[in-house]
């Protein structure tokens, strides 16, 4: 696909005529990352549609989305293959978990698998989903009046229940099953469907009302080798106009490690190993983002606190000047999404509309570079939207707590009452057991009752809110055993202002929301020292640039004979030019440079080794960040 609309331009009037300046590629990026199909070429992709066309579903077209959607003009992409497979794969389907809503032994009789369409190697996107009981029933109605059945209606969620479908009915889609009965296959849109058969003894039971089955499709991944290949393929794309390459890379995905402090620390030094060594040997600027990896996936965090610890473990022992690191997550809108009810057959699609998710932000950051000018910062809060944040996270992530004790037998007592350590409880995560040999348990039935896990009988009661539970055992737990619970529970954590403050002071660009204003990026940090002169992303880009722009002026002299003084004042004019074409004028003060001096100085060896010195001194365009106002009551204002 031909380059388009490539900014830079710059027409001047000079002595002699006429004077265009070489195009500029500042805001063309690279994106490597994973998809559901497409080739493993360079391609470059205009808007989203392309993306989807050539490349299917997967969580590298999910991040293009939001790169366009912040302003990204135009992307170059490159598909890495996938070496580990996702789940559910064609030999090894999942089963969801059935959270029965009140007796655990009263639960719908439906049996349930997810499983992948026919042709189809691995779920296109990683998603976590939730279906929800509405009416209890069957898949297929039955108007017999001495056995009917009615049709259960459920809601499905694609993102974890932050969201929800509408209200749907089970369809009758075909026969399946030992014995053949009624089933209902539901396409989940990622190349997958679960798969429901109604129970063939009391088929009006399949389906309790409030019961919800819970699973997670999981894409693909690549390991550092493929991903790798990937990187270089796009770093050593070049225009073939202009010999220059992408400005930045955007690397969306991590390998499949176990992101604890070593592995993290690898990855990124591996990448900025990659593009400084494209300065070094060919002299071609460029500078990377990844994401870091989410608090879920991060090895041994539970919490927020112990999360942005490991990543600032992580930015103590490595710094670059050419590597940005996102560590901003959001719920975002919009992501592609393709209706597959139509072509899949034996299934039924109940909403075509995509839910949103929560992804890295670092599709917006790259989009957002992309749309700015070279000086401009991507936490501008006036002008640097994300136009498809809703919220930022993570937000409320559940920590699990094993073990509580909260009571001590005594041979005697049965009922124990009390509150638990930590609340919100999450429901449907209580268990509560005694450390007797042969002890009895109770489960939370997601209604704020406690049920004995065998019989099923009602035994005790939770309250989510605060914590607060009662609970009868049946025979009294003996003298000095331990009553013990198991729970998970919402610790409220937000990204506070501290928190963010944290990861600014660790180098990572992160979110904040801001009043009036939506949510914005903290700042442009790279993972610079805060000394280095390219401790932000504009600082890097209009450094790059200027590199870029003169090393292209200088082509028409290689190999040129002449040192006098009028050569060498001509040579300094076609030099300076990109550098007067972004300096800040009268009429123009938006531009990148404030001043610059550049100065040549042929080698005392240049008989012989033909080297012209040129130093350029660059005053950047200073950015606004903090305003520190002082204000006073006084009995009145002096002229």
């Amino acid at each position: 696909m031909p380059l388009k609309d490539l900014p830079g331009y710059y027409p001047e009037i000079l002595d002699g005529g006429l004077g265009v300046m070489p195009p500029s590629l500042a805001g063309l990026f690279g994106v490597v990352g994973l998809s559901q199909k497409g080739t493993t070429d360079v391609k470059f992709a205009g808007n989203s549609d392309d993306v989807v066309a050539e490349y299917g579903l997967g969580s590298m077209c999910e991040r293009i989305f939001d790169a366009f959607a912040s302003g990204a003009w135009q992307i170059g992409i490159r598909r890495a293959l996938p070496t580990s497979d996702g789940s559910p794969t064609q030999d090894t389907p999942v089963t969801p978990t059935n959270k029965t809503y009140g007796n655990p032994t009263a639960g719908g009789l439906a049996q349930a698998s997810v499983m992948l369409h026919s042709g189809v190697t691995n779920p296109y996107n990683t998603r976590k989903f939730k279906i929800k009981i509405i009416k209890g029933g069957g898949i297929k109605k039955v108007t017999d009046p001495a056995n009917p059945v009615e049709v259960a209606t459920y809601k499905l969620s694609r993102n974890n229940g932050i969201s929800w479908g509408p209200e749907t009915k089970f369809t009758h889609t075909h026969e399946a099953g030992e014995p053949s009965r009624p089933a209902c296959s539901i396409d989940l849109g990622n190349g997958t469907y679960i798969q429901f058969l109604e129970d063939d003894t009391t088929p009006q039971d399949s389906f309790v009302a409030g019961d919800e089955y819970w699973w997670e499709t999981t894409e693909a991944r690549a390991n550092n080798d493929s991903l790798g290949d990937a990187i270089e393929d796009l770093l050593d794309w070049t225009d073939p106009n202009t010999g220059q390459g992408v400005e930045y890379l955007y690397v969306a995905a991590l390998p499949k490690v176990t992101q604890n402090k070593a592995n993290i620390k690898a990855f990124w030094t591996a990448i900025a190993t990659k593009v400084e060594t494209l300065w070094t040997q060919e002299t071609r600027p460029c500078w990377v983002i990844v994401d870091a990896p989410s608090l879920e996936e991060a090895d041994g965090c539970e919490t927020i606190d112990e999360w942005i610890d490991l990543l600032n473990s992580v930015s103590a022992e490595y710094r670059h000047v050419r590597l940005c690191v996102n560590a901003g997550f959001a719920y975002l809108t919009g992501a592609p999404g393709v209706n597959y009810g139509s072509m899949i057959e034996d299934t039924v699609q109940p909403s075509i509309g995509t839910q949103p998710q929560v992804r890295p932000a670092g599709g917006c950051l790259a989009g957002l570079a992309a749309g700015a000018k070279l000086h401009h910062s991507i936490g501008w809060v006036r002008y640097m939207n994300i136009p498809n944040a809703v919220s930022i996270y993570p937000y409320h992530p559940p920590a699990a707590i094993d073990d509580e004790d909260i009571g001590d037998g005594d041979g005697i007592i049965k009922t124990f009452e009390g509150n638990l350590s930590e609340y919100p409880v999450i429901p449907w995560t209580v268990v509560i057991t005694s450390t007797d040999t042969s002890p009895e348990e109770f489960v939370d039935g997601g209604d704020g009752k406690l049920y004995d896990s065998t019989s099923g009988d009602e035994s005790g009661t939770i309250d989510y809110g605060t914590g607060a539970f009662k609970v009868t055992f049946a025979t009294a737990p003996a003298a000095e055993e331990d009553i013990l619970a198991d729970y998970s529970h919402d610790p409220k954590d937000v990204m506070t202002k501290v928190r963010m403050s944290l990861l600014n002071d660790g180098r990572f660009t992160t979110l904040r929301l801001w009043i009036g204003y939506g949510i914005r990026f903290t700042d442009d940090w790279l993972m610079a020292p805060p000394t280095s002169d390219y401790f932000c992303i504009r600082n890097r880009r209009i450094v790059d640039e200027a590199v870029r722009q003169v090393g292209i002026a200088n082509v028409p002299y290689v190999n040129s004979p002449g040192i006098t003084e009028k050569d060498m004042g001509a040579y300094k004019a076609d030099l300076s030019r990109p550098l007067e074409a972004m300096k800040v004028t009268e009429e123009d003060t938006d531009k990148p440079i404030m001043d610059y001096a550049l100065t040549l100085t042929p080698d005392a060896n240049i008989w012989s080794n033909g080297i012209v010195n040129c130093k350029v001194e660059i005053v950047p365009t200073p950015t606004k960040k903090k305003l520190v106002a002082t204000f006073q009551l006084t009995t009145g204002i002096k002229e």
